[in-house]
């Protein structure tokens, strides 16, 4: 419980007790990241129930929706998004990039990568189905993880250090298992929040289950994809390239589960 309790204190703005953070406290811990991602998920689907039982309009829905995200995580992936929008895309070696990513100052890439990411989220926000808002924030943080499986930490140092060194098997199983958990639940939240004349059609629950592990997939895919890059770019992975990746593929859950339920 403490290892779930720290987490949640590092990741998240809620108020929680107090834990002795130590890195190889963090180390151990950090195979729940999905499911810190799980309490931020629940916690707006709550937000999406009450918006959609007023009758909020879809746009003020988008908004609300997206800053309580925001609230919850303290923007902390979204600074990670921009330094690895700077470094990725500076067209410079892997030393210099890695040294523009420790830079505070945001450059234009970051700028736009934060631009785009906001847009995306606030787009997809006004129309995402109340199970896949439980389900992205989760997939992103297993992303994260999978990420982490997939290539070498880049520094000799960093905070991303120890969530570098809890990839491998486990933590790739942990992910996938965490995924898969994960979309089973959108069964039951579609049956609580569905028409009564939905509810009666037994195979309509199914739909975004088959959505949300379809969404996933692609997100996993999106994800190697990008660690390829990390590792081609920066010769690995960083604790910023961490963040970008759990944005990424927050963004990439959402959409293909939009599409894919409309």
């Amino acid at each position: 419980m403490k290892s779930f309790i720290l987490m949640l204190g590092f990741f998240t703005r809620l108020p929680v007790p107090k834990v002795e953070f130590t890195e190889e406290k963090y180390r151990k811990a950090v195979r729940l990241m999905p499911l810190v991602g799980l309490v931020i998920g629940a916690i707006l689907v709550i937000i999406v129930f009450i918006a959609d039982l007023l009758l909020v309009p879809s746009l003020i829905r988008g908004a609300i929706v997206l800053g309580a995200y925001i609230f919850l995580t303290g923007g902390l992936h979204f600074d990670g998004l921009a330094d690895t929008c700077d470094g990725v895309f500076s067209g410079r070696t892997r030393e210099q990039a890695l040294e523009i990513m420790k830079d505070s100052r945001i450059g234009v890439f970051g700028t736009l990568g934060i631009f785009l990411t906001g847009l995306f989220y606030f787009a997809l926000f006004t129309e995402a189905h109340i199970t896949a808002v439980l389900v992205f924030p989760l997939v992103g943080r297993a992303c994260c993880l999978i990420s982490a499986s997939l290539a070498p930490y880049a520094r000799d140092d960093g905070m991303g250090k120890a969530t570098g060194m809890a990839g491998g098997p486990l933590s790739m199983a942990a992910a996938i298992i965490s995924v898969f958990g994960a979309s089973i639940l959108t069964v039951p939240l579609y049956i609580l929040t569905a028409a009564p004349e939905e509810r009666s059609v037994v195979l309509l629950s199914v739909v975004p289950l088959v959505c949300s592990l379809l969404a996933a997939v692609a997100a996993i895919i999106v994800t190697a994809c990008i660690t390829r890059t990390y590792k081609k770019r920066l010769g690995g992975v960083t604790g910023d390239t961490f963040g970008a990746t759990i944005e990424v593929s927050s963004i990439v859950y959402l959409l293909v589960f939009t599409l894919l339920f409309v």
